[in-house]
């Protein structure tokens, strides 16, 4: 309970800090969707994840900054894309019991399998424990929002669920948790705290649909990940230092993401385990998906304050389109002029994407530390099916013959090896060394250069770190990452 303690006393500071310093300006507007659901949080404090953005000179409220996290400010930590705990589904604390039972036998997991077990059993019960706490804190409104995201993340609690959907889930409720702690102040702004609430009830809504038991295995993880990732820009959201024009941009940009996901779900566009989706569905998952990676290259501090005001722009652009082609309300003709708007707006969000990507500045990974970080964004956003295929010759015999559900993640070994973990069809997991070279090649023809920031956020920079290795070290080209035509 130490942990949770410590937990607490920072939220109650940041959220006092974030009340007092925070102006909102009285004409701002409440940009998200308007809530279709119960909502959930969870705890975790506003400084929990990264330094805020920096804002410009003259940009933004003038406001006393809030105490910085442990990291000394213009000594950037390693950014939550980063080697041994990245954002992006590749941190080390989802939950996953594991499945050790053979002809009545229960055989004890190996002695790091358990470890890791126990460490994200941990996880989970600090995130639950803290959400029992938050309910009794938040406004009674959200009191059933708690409620729902404590059982989401209890139906989660079987061997069967991937290992990157409970993660995701439990990252989705750190997240909001963020929004949670300044909701719980009476000394927050009554706009902005209405915002919040607004947010909060429709990303838990949305997070009780994609969740649920009827949707598609890889489409409930991929949707899973773009709420993980929407919901990381809370802590920019919530930040003083946020200039308000950026803040507006974001608040928008979660809930009408969220609610997209939700409304593809709930009308049935993504069809089923069985069908193909429709073309329509296709341009839900697809530009969904591109802008939970806006919001994580905004999230990611390491994008400069330019970039990062310009990519959330063109996304809050995309995201006011998505909403409006999956509002029930919204006529034929008004959503095919919706529609075909989105195509150009999404295309220019695509190159701003790239742009801010590349800006960024951060000190250089090692090799391993970089192929690391690149090969679990690839395992966490793109379909296994896929995964499988590429990776074909590179799976180990004993996974051939299993066959992989759900490639989770890869840690460093060395500059020429990775740990690579698994959840195999019989709800074990496993794990086994990869070399770094076929792996990260095999990985580039999936994931080609033009598609490598919209799929994988933050977490390109990592590749083309590793592409940058592969070549000097190796003469090794990966796919077309180094290449500006994209391929």
């Amino acid at each position: 309970m130490a942990s949770i303690s410590r937990r607490y006393v920072i939220h109650a500071v940041n959220a006092s800090l974030l009340a007092t310093a925070l102006a909102v300006p009285a004409g701002m507007t409440v940009a998200t969707a308007e809530p279709r659901g119960t909502n959930r949080g969870t705890a975790e404090a506003v400084v929990r994840s990264t330094e805020p953005p920096p804002s410009d000179p003259g940009e933004g409220p003038t406001t006393t900054p809030p105490t910085p996290s442990p990291s000394e400010p213009g000594e950037p930590d390693s950014p939550t894309t980063s080697s041994t705990a990245p954002s992006n589904g590749t941190s080390d604390d989802a939950t996953s019991p594991t499945s050790g039972e053979t002809d009545g036998q229960t055989s004890e997991p190996p002695p790091e399998q358990e470890t890791e077990t126990e460490a994200e059993t941990d996880e989970t019960d600090e995130v639950t424990t803290g959400l029992a706490e938050e309910k009794e804190q938040v406004p009674e409104e959200l009191a059933p929002a708690v409620d729902t995201l404590l059982g989401i993340i209890g139906a989660l609690d079987t061997p069967e669920t991937s290992p990157q959907d409970r993660e995701g889930v439990i990252k989705s409720a750190e997240n909001l948790s963020t929004a949670l702690a300044a909701i719980s102040d009476p000394r927050t702004p009554p706009e902005l705290r209405e915002q919040l609430i607004a947010i909060v009830k429709q990303v838990t809504s949305t997070l009780e649909v994609v969740a649920g038991s009827g949707v598609p295995d890889e489409e409930r993880s991929l949707s899973i990940l773009v709420v993980k990732r929407t919901t990381s820009a809370l802590d920019i959201i919530c930040d003083p230092r946020t200039p308000e024009e950026l803040r507006s941009r974001l608040i928008a940009l979660v809930g009408e993401t969220n609610y997209a996901l939700e409304q593809g779900e709930e009308r049935g566009l993504s069809g089923s385990a069985n069908a193909r989706p429709s073309r329509k569905a296709d341009t839900v998952q697809s530009t969904s998906m591109l802008l939970g990676s806006s919001a994580d290259i905004v999230h990611d501090r390491r994008t400069p304050p330019k970039e990062r005001e310009e990519l959330a722009e063109v996304s809050r652009q995309v995201s006011s389109l998505l909403r409006k082609i999956t509002d029930p309300q919204t006529s034929r003709k008004e959503r095919s002029a919706a529609e075909k708007e989105m195509e150009d707006r999404t295309a220019r969000m695509k190159d701003q994407q790239e742009e801010s990507a590349s800006a960024r500045k951060g000190p250089k990974e090692s090799l391993g530390e970089a192929a690391a970080v690149c090969s679990s964004a690839i395992f966490e956003s793109v379909r296994d099916s896929s995964l499988m295929g590429g990776l074909r010759k590179l799976v180990p015999a004993a996974w051939e013959d299993e066959g992989v559900k759900d490639f989770w993640k890869a840690e460093e070994k060395s500059d020429d090896q990775l740990e690579v973990l698994a959840q195999l069809r019989n709800n074990e997991r496993s794990e086994a060394p990869f070399e770094v070279v076929p792996l990260i090649t095999a990985l580039a023809e999936l994931v080609p250069r033009d598609k490598l920031y919209g799929t994988l956020g933050g977490s390109s920079l990592s590749c083309t770190q590793t592409a940058t290795y592969l070549e000097e070290r190796f003469g090794v080209t990966a796919g077309s990452w180094l290449t500006r035509s994209g391929g």
